[in-house]
């Protein structure tokens, strides 16, 4: 199953403003498909999976293949984002 990448953001957050061109430049150099989310814009399915995945900080990258679920919280070095987003 093709992973599902999720970008949360929350309207006014300095760190998620910071983390886009990043989070933009590495998934579009290692050719991920994502999804990008900012709240309380997001439709209603989004925002439950706020909930369901207890998301408390932002930003939040989930990825999600098969069952498993990862969490990538906050501004991180774009080294460490590559990383993450790899594995």
């Amino acid at each position: 199953m093709e992973k599902r990448i999720i970008f949360f953001s929350l309207i006014g957050c300095s760190y998620c403003e910071q983390l886009k061109p990043v989070f933009f430049k590495v998934a579009n150099e290692m050719n991920l498909k994502y999804e990008i989310y900012e709240l309380p814009n997001a439709p209603i399915d989004i925002k439950k999976m706020v909930y369901k995945y207890s998301i408390e900080i932002f930003p939040t990258i989930l990825v999600i293949q098969d069952e498993t679920v990862k969490k990538i919280e906050g501004a991180i070095p774009e080294s460490k984002l590559r990383e993450k987003l790899a594995g």
